[in-house]
């Protein structure tokens, strides 16, 4: 059987070498990333460091989340899936076990009371509970949630607005999030908040957290159903809905424009990063829009580095297979070796 190639392509800030480029330079133009692997599964991006995770079940690190091991492994388990707080770095192996390693004073680690740097990556211990599995785990800046396969969440890390449940300065281990209203399929998080969907066709919808801090009227604007939905995404403000039909759905803060632009075509999937999206439409095309300031949405960009009210097309040779985004960071997994370009929607 031979391995389909693809080729990750990144833009943004890149102070700390966080895309992968071989420089430490700021760009507004995707350039492909020096990954040492064929084929690209998931990419999840901290505040100055992103993880590669390979079909192969290997993951290299760029960057930096507290530690220069740029191999990330669980010998000698392969790794399924990853996310990123701001200075961690959290595994889920093909065992069903969540390694952790890199910093965080509030509990990012998971891995108990006073933990707060780890230089190799370290086991979660008694998680998840017996007769559960691990199916999906996400991260913000400074706080992680898993979703089980029996359609809990557990989560650690920062919860003082109540992102991870009841209100707590740091969850030093992963504690359940008691009283929701439906089983969890997916959940995504924000800096301050974690937003859980439940049946793909009820649409359910339920937000975690924002305790007295609803600032952009995310909790109380957010509907409480999106029958339908396909893809899903968050930033650190907003909270984004693809439905079956392509319609993209945000709630949330737009001061830099990171509400969808009006004209939108139809989309297949959508990334997040720290305030900007990154989303690729029904026939291919990239669309980026938000702030840009890192060059993070490409060019053109207005005098205070946004891209609002409208998008920037992407352009790359070849097919679209996946976007992800971090902070201020983009990356575009295609099929083959691209050119090059972005222009004004």
């Amino acid at each position: 059987m031979v391995e389909s190639k693809t080729t990750l392509f990144a833009f943004g800030s890149n102070g700390a070498a966080q895309l992968g480029l071989g420089h430490n330079h700021d760009t507004t133009r995707p350039e492909p990333s020096k990954v040492s692997f064929n084929s690209i599964r998931q990419v999840a991006a901290g505040g100055n460091h992103s993880l590669i995770l390979g079909n192969d079940g290997t993951v290299e690190s760029h960057g930096k989340d507290g530690h220069e091991e740029r191999v990330c492994t669980c010998d000698p388990y392969r790794i399924s899936q990853v996310s990123a707080t701001w200075t961690a770095s959290i595994i889920l192996s093909d065992d069903g076990k969540i390694y952790t390693r890199g910093e965080g004073s509030s509990g990012e680690l998971g891995l108990g009371v006073g933990t707060s740097y780890v230089a190799q990556p370290c086991v979660i211990q008694n998680f998840p509970p017996s007769g559960t599995e691990v199916v999906q785990i996400t991260s913000s800046v400074s706080h992680t949630v898993a979703v089980l396969s029996n359609g809990e969440l557990w989560g650690w890390g920062k919860g003082r607005h109540g992102q991870l449940g009841e209100p707590a300065e740091a969850v030093w281990s992963p504690r359940q999030v008691r009283d929701l209203p439906f089983p969890v399929v997916k959940a995504v998080c924000g800096k301050d908040f974690t937003c859980v969907f439940g049946d793909r066709d009820k649409g359910c919808v339920h937000m975690i957290g924002l305790k007295q801090r609803d600032r952009f009227n995310l909790a109380s604007s957010i509907t409480l159903a999106v029958p339908g939905w396909k893809d899903v995404a968050a930033s650190w403000s907003n909270v984004y809905v693809v439905r079956d039909n392509g319609e993209l759905l945000g709630f949330g803060r737009d001061d830099h424009g990171q509400l969808p632009p009006p004209g939108l075509p139809p989309i297949e999937a959508v990334a997040a990063g720290s305030e900007h999206c990154v989303a690729f439409t029904e026939t291919g095309k990239v669309l980026a829009w938000g702030w840009g300031e890192h060059g993070n949405c490409g060019e053109p960009t207005d005098v205070n580095g946004d891209v609002k009210g409208r998008w920037n097309e992407i352009r790359l040779a070849g097919t679209v297979e996946a976007v992800f985004a971090g902070c201020a960071t983009s990356f575009v997994m295609i099929a083959a070796l691209a050119t090059h370009d972005s222009e004004p929607g």
